[in-house]
Protein backbone atom coordinates (compact mmCIF):
# COMPACT_ATOMS: atom_id res chain seq x y z
CA UNK A 1 0.00 0.00 0.00
CA UNK A 2 1.32 3.40 -0.73
CA UNK A 3 -0.75 4.71 2.61
CA UNK A 4 -2.20 3.94 6.07
CA UNK A 5 -3.64 6.58 8.47
CA UNK A 6 -3.70 5.49 11.75
CA UNK A 7 -6.59 6.94 14.44
CA UNK A 8 -9.89 5.83 15.79
CA UNK A 9 -12.79 6.50 13.88
CA UNK A 10 -15.43 8.36 15.67
CA UNK A 11 -19.60 8.43 15.50
CA UNK A 12 -19.35 12.65 15.45
CA UNK A 13 -22.55 13.56 17.02
CA UNK A 14 -23.31 17.49 15.22
CA UNK A 15 -25.75 19.59 17.16
CA UNK A 16 -26.54 23.15 16.18
CA UNK A 17 -29.71 25.77 17.31
CA UNK A 18 -31.60 23.93 14.74
CA UNK A 19 -30.41 20.21 14.13
CA UNK A 20 -29.00 17.25 15.63
CA UNK A 21 -26.79 14.59 13.29
CA UNK A 22 -24.77 12.08 13.25
CA UNK A 23 -21.88 11.52 11.02
CA UNK A 24 -18.45 9.54 10.73
CA UNK A 25 -15.39 11.22 11.64
CA UNK A 26 -12.00 11.15 12.97
CA UNK A 27 -8.95 11.81 10.53
CA UNK A 28 -8.80 8.13 9.76
CA UNK A 29 -11.87 8.61 7.59
CA UNK A 30 -11.03 11.22 5.28
CA UNK A 31 -8.43 8.83 4.44
CA UNK A 32 -11.14 7.98 1.91
CA UNK A 33 -9.26 10.79 -0.45
CA UNK A 34 -6.42 8.49 -1.04
CA UNK A 35 -8.41 6.03 -3.57
CA UNK A 36 -9.92 8.64 -5.36
CA UNK A 37 -6.67 10.86 -6.26
CA UNK A 38 -5.38 7.64 -7.69
CA UNK A 39 -3.34 6.57 -4.62
CA UNK A 40 -1.44 2.64 -5.15
CA UNK A 41 -3.16 1.24 -2.37
CA UNK A 42 -4.37 3.08 0.89
CA UNK A 43 -5.43 1.83 3.64
CA UNK A 44 -6.55 2.44 7.80
CA UNK A 45 -5.65 1.17 10.83
CA UNK A 46 -8.01 1.83 13.81
CA UNK A 47 -10.57 0.95 16.40
CA UNK A 48 -14.10 1.00 16.93
CA UNK A 49 -16.80 -0.43 19.48
CA UNK A 50 -20.16 -3.24 18.44
CA UNK A 51 -21.82 0.45 18.42
CA UNK A 52 -20.47 0.92 15.31
CA UNK A 53 -22.49 1.85 12.43
CA UNK A 54 -22.62 -0.72 10.04
CA UNK A 55 -23.15 1.54 7.23
CA UNK A 56 -20.02 3.53 8.03
CA UNK A 57 -18.15 0.84 7.36
CA UNK A 58 -20.21 0.01 3.76
CA UNK A 59 -18.48 3.46 2.93
CA UNK A 60 -15.17 3.07 4.05
CA UNK A 61 -15.40 -0.58 1.56
CA UNK A 62 -17.18 1.28 -1.16
CA UNK A 63 -14.44 3.98 -1.67
CA UNK A 64 -11.87 1.97 -2.22
CA UNK A 65 -9.94 1.48 1.61
CA UNK A 66 -8.27 -1.65 2.36
CA UNK A 67 -9.67 -2.38 5.61
CA UNK A 68 -7.07 -5.21 6.89
CA UNK A 69 -6.49 -2.70 10.36
CA UNK A 70 -9.94 -2.25 10.81
CA UNK A 71 -10.90 -3.35 14.14
CA UNK A 72 -13.72 -3.54 16.09
CA UNK A 73 -12.82 -4.53 20.27
CA UNK A 74 -15.22 -3.58 23.31
CA UNK A 75 -18.77 -1.69 23.61
CA UNK A 76 -17.87 1.85 22.53
CA UNK A 77 -16.46 3.23 19.48
CA UNK A 78 -14.87 6.97 20.06
CA UNK A 79 -17.81 9.49 20.18
CA UNK A 80 -17.63 13.39 19.57
CA UNK A 81 -20.02 15.65 20.22
CA UNK A 82 -19.75 19.27 18.47
CA UNK A 83 -22.37 21.66 19.78
CA UNK A 84 -22.58 24.95 18.19
CA UNK A 85 -24.74 28.14 19.55
CA UNK A 86 -26.54 30.65 17.65
CA UNK A 87 -23.01 32.62 17.08
CA UNK A 88 -21.58 29.59 15.44
CA UNK A 89 -19.08 29.16 18.76
CA UNK A 90 -18.16 25.38 19.24
CA UNK A 91 -18.28 23.24 22.86
CA UNK A 92 -16.80 19.69 22.21
CA UNK A 93 -16.91 16.98 24.36
CA UNK A 94 -16.04 13.25 24.63
CA UNK A 95 -18.81 10.63 24.84
CA UNK A 96 -16.84 7.95 25.02
CA UNK A 97 -13.00 6.19 23.54
CA UNK A 98 -12.26 2.88 21.57
CA UNK A 99 -9.86 1.37 23.10
CA UNK A 100 -6.00 1.78 21.89
CA UNK A 101 -4.19 0.93 18.78
CA UNK A 102 -1.35 -0.64 19.23
CA UNK A 103 1.55 -2.41 16.76
CA UNK A 104 -0.28 -5.59 17.17
CA UNK A 105 -3.22 -4.08 15.41
CA UNK A 106 -1.15 -3.76 11.97
CA UNK A 107 -0.92 -6.20 9.36
CA UNK A 108 1.90 -7.29 7.32
CA UNK A 109 0.27 -5.71 4.41
CA UNK A 110 1.05 -2.48 6.74
CA UNK A 111 4.81 -2.89 6.86
CA UNK A 112 5.12 -2.48 3.04
CA UNK A 113 3.29 1.63 2.88
CA UNK A 114 4.92 4.30 1.87
CA UNK A 115 3.90 6.54 4.40
CA UNK A 116 1.99 5.89 7.67
CA UNK A 117 0.30 8.68 8.66
CA UNK A 118 -0.78 9.03 12.43
CA UNK A 119 -4.29 11.49 13.31
CA UNK A 120 -5.06 10.38 16.80
CA UNK A 121 -8.17 12.44 18.27
CA UNK A 122 -6.76 11.98 21.75
CA UNK A 123 -3.25 11.57 23.37
CA UNK A 124 -3.68 8.55 24.75
CA UNK A 125 -5.11 6.97 21.40
CA UNK A 126 -1.86 5.23 19.56
CA UNK A 127 0.99 3.46 21.60
CA UNK A 128 4.44 5.17 20.69
CA UNK A 129 5.95 1.44 19.90
CA UNK A 130 3.87 2.15 16.54
CA UNK A 131 5.54 4.94 15.89
CA UNK A 132 8.93 3.06 15.83
CA UNK A 133 7.61 0.53 13.96
CA UNK A 134 6.91 2.58 11.04
CA UNK A 135 10.14 4.42 11.16
CA UNK A 136 11.85 0.82 11.19
CA UNK A 137 10.01 -0.23 7.81
CA UNK A 138 11.15 2.70 6.33
CA UNK A 139 7.93 4.40 5.46
CA UNK A 140 7.47 8.68 5.51
CA UNK A 141 6.17 8.51 9.00
CA UNK A 142 3.95 12.02 9.51
CA UNK A 143 1.34 12.92 12.08
CA UNK A 144 -1.45 15.51 12.92
CA UNK A 145 -0.52 16.66 16.44
CA UNK A 146 -4.25 17.38 17.39
CA UNK A 147 -4.81 14.60 19.09
CA UNK A 148 -1.96 15.62 21.97
CA UNK A 149 -3.36 18.72 22.42
CA UNK A 150 -7.14 18.25 23.83
CA UNK A 151 -7.66 17.74 27.16
CA UNK A 152 -10.16 15.74 28.45
CA UNK A 153 -12.43 16.70 31.79
CA UNK A 154 -13.98 13.91 34.03
CA UNK A 155 -17.50 15.52 32.41
CA UNK A 156 -15.79 14.83 29.05
CA UNK A 157 -15.47 18.83 28.42
CA UNK A 158 -12.50 18.86 25.51
CA UNK A 159 -10.06 21.99 25.73
CA UNK A 160 -7.14 22.95 24.22
CA UNK A 161 -3.65 21.90 26.68
CA UNK A 162 -0.29 22.45 26.56
CA UNK A 163 1.71 19.25 25.27
CA UNK A 164 4.02 17.54 27.79
CA UNK A 165 6.58 15.42 26.44
CA UNK A 166 6.20 16.52 23.05
CA UNK A 167 9.82 15.40 21.59
CA UNK A 168 9.57 12.44 22.49
CA UNK A 169 7.02 11.72 19.61
CA UNK A 170 7.67 14.58 17.31
CA UNK A 171 11.71 13.08 17.31
CA UNK A 172 10.15 9.77 15.90
CA UNK A 173 8.17 11.46 12.29
CA UNK A 174 9.36 13.57 9.13
CA UNK A 175 6.46 15.33 8.46
CA UNK A 176 4.37 17.38 11.34
CA UNK A 177 1.08 18.85 10.32
CA UNK A 178 -0.83 21.70 12.92
CA UNK A 179 -2.86 24.56 12.65
CA UNK A 180 -1.69 27.92 13.68
CA UNK A 181 -3.76 27.83 16.87
CA UNK A 182 -1.45 24.40 17.85
CA UNK A 183 1.85 26.05 17.91
CA UNK A 184 0.68 28.21 20.82
CA UNK A 185 -0.12 25.12 22.89
CA UNK A 186 3.28 24.17 21.88
CA UNK A 187 5.11 27.10 22.58
CA UNK A 188 3.23 30.59 23.41
CA UNK A 189 5.70 32.22 24.45
CA UNK A 190 7.82 32.11 21.38
CA UNK A 191 7.02 33.13 17.54
CA UNK A 192 5.61 30.82 15.02
CA UNK A 193 9.20 30.62 13.89
CA UNK A 194 11.03 29.89 16.54
CA UNK A 195 8.73 26.91 17.62
CA UNK A 196 8.77 25.34 13.50
CA UNK A 197 12.59 25.65 13.89
CA UNK A 198 12.64 23.63 17.50
CA UNK A 199 10.23 20.85 15.89
CA UNK A 200 12.90 20.82 12.89
CA UNK A 201 15.58 20.05 14.87
CA UNK A 202 13.70 17.87 16.67
CA UNK A 203 13.56 15.68 13.51
CA UNK A 204 11.15 16.50 11.31
CA UNK A 205 11.94 17.82 7.79
CA UNK A 206 8.44 19.25 6.98
CA UNK A 207 6.10 20.73 9.21
CA UNK A 208 3.39 22.34 7.89
CA UNK A 209 1.34 25.09 9.51
CA UNK A 210 -2.20 25.73 8.30
CA UNK A 211 -4.55 28.83 9.10
CA UNK A 212 -7.94 28.30 7.59
CA UNK A 213 -8.78 30.96 5.25
CA UNK A 214 -5.62 32.64 5.47
CA UNK A 215 -3.65 29.25 3.10
CA UNK A 216 -0.52 27.60 4.94
CA UNK A 217 2.99 27.55 5.38
CA UNK A 218 5.34 24.72 4.68
CA UNK A 219 9.03 24.73 6.42
CA UNK A 220 11.82 22.61 5.78
CA UNK A 221 15.28 23.19 7.23
CA UNK A 222 16.08 25.84 4.07
CA UNK A 223 12.86 26.92 2.75
CA UNK A 224 9.58 28.51 4.03
CA UNK A 225 6.63 28.40 1.29
CA UNK A 226 3.43 30.18 1.58
CA UNK A 227 0.64 28.54 0.01
CA UNK A 228 -2.41 30.47 -0.63
CA UNK A 229 -6.09 29.62 0.02
CA UNK A 230 -7.83 27.28 -2.51
CA UNK A 231 -11.50 29.08 -3.15
CA UNK A 232 -14.03 26.67 -3.15
CA UNK A 233 -17.57 26.72 -4.93
CA UNK A 234 -19.35 26.59 -1.83
CA UNK A 235 -18.87 27.09 2.17
CA UNK A 236 -20.38 23.92 3.73
CA UNK A 237 -18.74 22.03 6.68
CA UNK A 238 -15.11 22.63 7.10
CA UNK A 239 -14.76 19.67 9.04
CA UNK A 240 -11.75 17.44 7.97
CA UNK A 241 -9.86 20.01 5.82
CA UNK A 242 -6.84 19.76 7.77
CA UNK A 243 -6.92 16.05 7.24
CA UNK A 244 -7.61 15.89 3.31
CA UNK A 245 -4.61 18.97 3.35
CA UNK A 246 -2.68 16.28 5.40
CA UNK A 247 -3.00 13.24 3.04
CA UNK A 248 -3.00 15.30 -0.19
CA UNK A 249 -0.09 16.56 0.74
CA UNK A 250 1.63 13.55 1.30
CA UNK A 251 0.73 11.75 -1.70
CA UNK A 252 1.56 14.61 -3.46
CA UNK A 253 5.03 15.00 -2.34
CA UNK A 254 5.98 10.92 -2.75
CA UNK A 255 5.08 11.65 -6.24
CA UNK A 256 6.70 15.17 -7.45
CA UNK A 257 9.34 15.59 -4.39
CA UNK A 258 8.05 19.26 -4.88
CA UNK A 259 7.50 21.05 -1.25
CA UNK A 260 5.49 23.69 -3.02
CA UNK A 261 3.38 21.97 -5.87
CA UNK A 262 2.57 19.22 -2.88
CA UNK A 263 1.43 22.18 -1.21
CA UNK A 264 -0.75 23.42 -3.32
CA UNK A 265 -2.62 19.90 -4.77
CA UNK A 266 -3.18 19.66 -0.91
CA UNK A 267 -5.11 23.12 -0.25
CA UNK A 268 -6.96 22.18 -3.40
CA UNK A 269 -8.24 18.81 -2.18
CA UNK A 270 -9.00 20.62 1.27
CA UNK A 271 -11.34 23.06 -1.27
CA UNK A 272 -13.60 20.62 -2.02
CA UNK A 273 -13.61 19.08 1.11
CA UNK A 274 -15.47 22.06 2.43
CA UNK A 275 -18.19 21.77 -0.30
CA UNK A 276 -19.62 19.03 1.08
CA UNK A 277 -20.60 17.55 4.46
CA UNK A 278 -18.51 14.51 6.01
CA UNK A 279 -15.79 12.44 4.39
CA UNK A 280 -18.09 12.01 1.39
CA UNK A 281 -17.88 12.96 -2.43
CA UNK A 282 -14.07 12.94 -2.63
CA UNK A 283 -12.85 14.63 -5.61
CA UNK A 284 -10.49 12.77 -8.28
CA UNK A 285 -6.95 13.45 -9.53
CA UNK A 286 -8.36 16.18 -12.64
CA UNK A 287 -10.67 17.81 -10.20
CA UNK A 288 -8.07 18.65 -8.06
CA UNK A 289 -5.08 19.37 -11.12
CA UNK A 290 -8.15 21.26 -12.93
CA UNK A 291 -8.69 23.70 -9.94
CA UNK A 292 -4.90 24.15 -9.20
CA UNK A 293 -3.79 24.90 -12.03
CA UNK A 294 -4.73 28.67 -12.26
CA UNK A 295 -2.99 28.88 -9.16
CA UNK A 296 -0.06 27.29 -10.81
CA UNK A 297 0.21 29.82 -13.28
CA UNK A 298 -0.40 32.99 -11.17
Amino acid sequence: MEIIVVGHLSRDLIVTPETRTEMLGGGTAYAMLAPAIGAFGAGIVTKVGSDFNATYKIDLIASGLNLAGFHQEGPKTTRFINEYDIDGERTQRVEALAPPIKPSDFSDAHSEASIVHFSPLSGSEIDKQCYNTAREEGALVSLDVQGYLRTIAADGLVSLQSWQKSDEILGLVDVVKLHDSELNAINAEESELSVVSHILDIGPRIVIVTRDYRGSTIYTHNSQVDIPLVLADAQVDSTGCGDTYAIGFLLEYMRCANVARAGLFAATCSSYNVETLGPYDMPDRVQVETRMQPYLQS
